[in-house]
């Protein structure tokens, strides 16, 4: 067995480092092991992305040299990988659908078997990731895999691949900077808040193509189906099937005839959908047009969204008092913070809805709350083990019991209980649920098969925001040590802390996505969001909060009792 050879590799705008790509074969960044931030924004600037370009096939190139280059031309999409089809031949090469998948891995992993005689190559490689044709990312871990590779020669003697799987082998350090993600939006079942599908496609050529494509001609992930909404009907399409990106930075989609039918609402939310997917695709603005009037362009805005950013003030229990920190004062909520000081007993969780108005608040006796200015109401009262209540932006109050993760309900305004359908797939218990602040999903710290796992599920709900079920939970993460804490740090990234005796981490997992890990402090208990420029923020078991300030953690306050979740700020509010 023998393993492919490095080829050349040339990165743009700089030639000395060119040249020792080229004799090196080191480009990329790494996407597993330990991560630690880099500088302080405005440190330094940006580095420009990375662009490479693949080698072509070299004269009298042996069969096991052939595939190696194939496998290495991945890296340059450009022209529809045309490198990598100098690599195929006959008709094989026109045919070849390098879209149809990534198989991200190990290139030291990888591992090659020459039939010379057969015109056969097996290439073995052992997936950590994969992508499917519509960019929907996905880890792996199911183990080594051969993908076979049948070549041909030519009549000038030269060997070609005339059969090979479709899609492309990429090394994990290579894939962020070939590939990039992408968060399509759709809407949550109440049309009030944007909801996004991270997806990942090639860096190099007509991106907003591809995004706009699978918006518009496509669907959401699975897990998400059934819980998101599109202003897109499953009969528009679009006409042409391209979106071309003039020099000014506008986008020109087209739309069927169908279209024509939709009314000034539902072209509002479609503009809406185009113009927050492409923001990432280099698209400063989008242009709208219909197939039965192409010349004409649809004068429709985008339709106001709900946001979903919290304060970047902490919301903490402190000495008693609830409120915002800032520095050293604490600046209370109207009604809740009262309501939440008065109560007897020790409280040691509390999540505050996005109008501030109502809260879930759990005792260390294990008792659960719905907390308005009111007045405290008890909710669950006949379960034990009750994990960390969550509430949504709906005012819903969410329970469940360690040991039972398919046993979840929801308590309505007037405590009445939803039997939440669906559960945590196998999950043999739940350490603590997180929902995100859209309301569409939530993502979990559960034990299953023995493993310490992090999942995530979509919620069900109809037309007013009232909940039924969540769809089928999807592992995102794999633990090295028991889960202590999740949370919503970003709208696509989970936070969680995971950890045991003197060894802490927290993960950063983009739902869709592959994560990041650093060290945390010892015994934190608790992540949740931190600021625009420090997405993470935790408490330790001391009570210290902290932020993360370059690659170490910075004390931004003491003697917190709970660090509060915040489901957003008051619509309006700054």
């Amino acid at each position: 067995m023998s393993r492919p050879a490095a080829h050349g590799r040339v990165r743009v705008g700089a030639v000395l480092i060119a040249l020792i790509l080229a004799l090196t074969g080191c480009t990329g960044l790494p996407t597993s092991g330990e991560v630690f931030p880099g500088l302080e924004p405005g440190a330094a600037p940006d580095e420009p992305p990375a662009q490479y370009y693949a080698v072509a096939p070299t004269r009298g190139a042996t069969p096991e040299q052939i595939v190696n280059g194939f496998i290495e031309a991945a890296i340059s999409p450009l022209d529809g990988w045309e490198t990598a089809r100098l690599f195929l031949g006959g008709d094989f090469a026109g045919s070849w659908r390098p879209e149809a998948g990534v198989i991200v891995d190990a290139a030291d992993a990888r591992e090659l078997q020459v039939d010379e005689e057969a015109g056969r190559v097996t290439l073995t490689v052992t997936p950590t990731a994969t992508v499917d044709e519509h960019g929907s990312y996905a880890t792996s871990s199911s183990g080594p895999i051969e993908l076979s590779f049948r070549l041909a020669q030519r009549d000038d003697g030269e060997w070609r691949i005339v059969e090979a799987p479709e899609g492309i082998v990429l090394d994990q350090q290579q894939f962020p900077d070939v590939y990039s993600d992408h968060a399509l939006q759709y809407f949550d079942p109440t049309w009030t808040y944007l909801v996004p599908d991270v997806r990942w496609f090639p860096a190099s050529g007509n991106t907003a193509t591809y995004v706009v494509r699978e918006l518009v001609n496509g669907a959401p992930s699975a897990w998400l189906s059934g819980s998101v909404a599109s202003a897109f009907g499953q009969d528009i399409k679009l006409d042409p099937d391209a979106v071309p990106v003039d020099t000014d930075g506008v986008a020109h989609v087209g739309l069927n005839a169908v279209a024509a039918g939709a009314d000034a609402t539902a072209l509002g939310r479609m503009m809406t959908q185009l113009t927050q997917s492409l923001a990432n695709a280099d698209v400063r603005d989008v242009r709208l047009t219909i197939a039965e009037q192409p010349d004409s362009v649809v004068d429709v805005e985008p339709v106001p969204t709900a946001q979903t950013r919290p304060d970047s003030r902490p919301l903490v229990l402190r000495s008693g008092e609830f409120g915002l920190l800032s520095g050293g004062d604490l600046t209370p909520i109207d009604g809740l913070s009262d309501v939440i000081e008065d109560m007897a007993g020790t409280i040691n969780v509390i999540a505050v809805a996005p109008d501030q108005q109502t809260a879930a608040v759990r005792q260390s006796t294990g008792i659960v709350y719905r907390v308005t200015a009111e007045s405290p109401d008890q909710v669950d009262a006949e379960r034990d083990d009750l994990i960390p209540p969550m509430i949504d932006p709906f005012g819903y109050v969410w329970t469940a019991p360690e040991d039972d993760p398919t046993a979840i309900r929801a308590w309505d305004p007037d405590l009445e209980p939803i039997p939440i359908t669906g559960g945590l797939g196998d999950a043999t218990s739940v350490r603590e649920m997180a929902m995100s602040r859209d309301g569409t999903r939530v993502a979990a710290l559960v034990t299953s098969g023995g493993q310490h796992v992090a999942v995530v599920a979509s919620v069900r709900r109809d037309r007013t925001g009232r909940p039924t079920g969540l769809s089928e939970a999807t592992r995102t993460t794999v633990l090295p040590h028991p889960g202590v804490s999740i949370a919503w740090i970003e709208d696509t990234r989970i936070g969680i802390v995971t950890g045991e005796d003197d060894t802490w981490y927290v993960v950063e997992q983009q739902v869709g996505g592959p994560s990041e890990r650093s060290v945390a402090p010892t015994d934190t208990t608790t992540i949740e969001y931190g600021t625009a420029d420090s997405a993470v923020r935790l408490r330790g078991a001391d009570g210290l909060l902290y932020v993360r300030r370059g690659s170490s953690w910075q004390q931004t306050g003491a003697e917190v009792s709970v660090l509060a979740t915040q489901m957003g700020t008051p619509q309006g509010a700054d």
